[in-house]
C-alpha cells in the first residue's frame, strides 16, 4: 500500500506537532487573558481545529484501521468551527439585535460576485439573521447523523470508501454532506455581505478567508482523492484517505501561523478574574449551541439576547408570541403598524422600554406578549463580560 513508510511518518508528524504546539499555546493565552469570554469562548473552539485535524490525521496515517473513526470525528468538529465562527462574527458586531438596529433600511443586492444573482433584495432584518444562523446549525446537527450513518454503513459492508460507484453509499453521502457544507458557508457569505460594514474595526477578510479555505480544502480534497481511487490513480479507499491525511498535516503547519495572526490573544491582554479551570468550562461548554439550536428552529417561543456596551451587563428577553420582522417591524417603528404608541417629537417610540426593545430587531405591544427582562448572561453561568 501506499502512503506507509517511516519517513513519511516522521514528516508528516513533525508537521502535525509544530502546529499543534503553536495552536495550544496561542490557546493557553487566551485562556490565560480571558477578558473577554463572549468572544474568546469561540476563538478558542475554532483554534482548536488545527491541532484535532492534525493529530486525527497523522494518527490516521500511522493506524489505518482507526482512520474511519479518527477522520469521522475531525470532520464533525468542522461543523462546530462553522457555527463558532458565525457566532464569533455575531458578537464582535454586539448580537443579531444590534445589526438589525444599525443596518435597518439596507439591503443586499443581487450580485453575480457575491452569488446572490439569483436572490431578490435581502432586506437585513431579523428573519435574515436568523436564515443566516439556521444555515450553520444545521450543519452542526447533520454531520453527526452522516457520521453515525457513515460507521453503520461501514460495519454493514455497503459504505465504499472513497469509491464512486452505484452500489456503494459514499457518493450519496458526499452529495449530502455537500449541500449541508454549501448552505452553512454560503449562510456565513450571507452574514458577511449583510454585516461588513459593522466588521469592519475587527478585520474579517483574513478569518473569512482562513477559516473558509481551510473547510474548503478538506472537503474537495477528499472528493479528488476520490475520484483519484475511481480513476485507479490512486489503488484503494484507504490508500485515497491517506493521501488526503498527509495533505492536511502540510496544510496545518501553514494554518497554524495564520491562526495566529487572524486571532492574535495580545488585544485580549489582561489577566482574567474567573481563574484558569473556570475560563476552560466556559470555552468549552455547549449549552450555547443547545439554546441556540431551541430557539433559532422553535417556532412559537422565541428568547432574545440583548447585547449592551462594552463590558456591560447582557439582558434577555423572552416573549411566548408574534415577532415582527422585516417590513411590518419598518412599519411599526415609523408609526403606521400594530401598538401605535406614542412618538416623541424626532419620531422615535416614547414607550418604556422600546428603545431596549428595538435594539432586539422587534417591537412589542405589551397588552398582548409576556415579556421577561431578567439581566443575566445568556449562558446562565455568572459572566460579566460583554456578550
Amino acid at each position: 500500500m501506499a502512503f506507509q513508510n517511516d519517513t513519511l511518518y516522521a514528516v508528516t508528524g513533525l508537521f502535525a506537532f509544530s502546529a499543534s504546539i503553536m495552536a495550544l499555546t496561542q490557546i493557553a493565552m487566551h485562556l490565560k487573558n480571558y477578558t473577554q469570554p463572549a468572544h474568546q469562548r469561540f476563538i478558542i473552539r475554532i483554534c482548536f481545529m488545527v491541532p484535532i485535524y492534525a493529530i486525527c490525521s497523522w494518527l490516521s496515517l500511522l493506524h489505518r484501521p482507526a482512520s474511519l473513526y479518527l477522520n469521522t470525528f475531525r470532520d464533525c468538529y468542522e461543523s462546530w468551527v462553522v457555527y463558532n465562527f458565525l457566532n464569533l462574527c455575531l458578537a464582535y458586531v454586539g448580537g443579531p439585535g444590534n445589526v438589525v438596529n444599525r443596518m435597518a433600511g439596507k439591503e443586499v443586492e443581487p450580485s453575480c460576485l457575491a452569488m446572490t444573482c439569483c436572490l431578490p433584495p435581502l432586506p437585513i432584518d431579523g428573519v435574515y439573521i436568523r436564515r443566516c444562523r439556521q444555515g450553520a446549525i444545521q450543519f452542526v446537527l447533520l454531520k453527526p447523523i452522516l457520521a453515525g450513518l457513515t460507521m453503520l454503513l461501514t460495519w454493514g459492508g455497503v459504505y465504499g470508501d472513497n469509491e464512486i460507484v452505484a452500489d456503494r453509499a459514499y457518493p450519496y453521502i458526499a452529495f449530502v454532506y455537500n449541500m449541508s457544507y454549501t448552505l452553512a458557508l454560503y449562510a456565513l457569505l450571507l452574514f458577511y455581505l449583510g454585516a461588513h460594514d459593522l466588521l469592519k474595526p475587527y478585520k474579517p477578510v483574513m478569518k473569512f478567508v482562513l477559516v473558509k479555505s481551510v473547510i474548503f480544502l478538506t472537503f474537495w480534497q477528499s472528493i479528488v482523492c476520490a475520484i483519484l481511487v475511481s480513476d485507479g490513480v490512486v489503488e484503494t479507499g484507504a490508500d485515497g484517505r491517506a493521501l488526503q491525511n498527509v495533505l492536511i498535516c502540510i496544510e496545518m503547519i501553514i494554518a497554524a501561523p495564520f491562526m495566529l495572526k487572524a486571532f492574535p490573544w495580545s488585544v485580549y491582554s489582561g489577566m482574567g478574574t474567573k481563574g484558569m479551570f473556570n475560563n476552560i468550562s466556559h470555552a468549552i461548554s455547549i449549552d450555547d449551541v443547545v439554546s441556540d439550536t431551541v430557539h433559532q428552529f422553535a417556532p412559537t417561543y422565541q428568547e432574545y439576547v440583548l447585547h449592551g456596551t462594552e463590558g456591560g451587563p447582557t439582558r434577555k428577553i423572552r416573549l411566548k408570541t408574534h415577532v415582527m420582522m422585516g417590513q411590518e417591524m419598518m412599519n411599526a417603528r415609523n408609526g403606521g403598524a400594530r401598538g401605535g404608541g406614542a412618538r416623541g417629537p424626532g419620531g422615535g417610540d416614547e414607550r418604556p422600554g422600546a428603545g431596549m426593545l428595538a435594539n432586539a430587531g422587534f417591537e412589542n405591544s405589551y397588552g398582548m406578549r409576556d415579556v421577561q427582562d431578567d439581566y443575566q448572561d445568556d449562558d446562565d453561568d455568572g459572566w460579566d463580560g460583554e456578550a
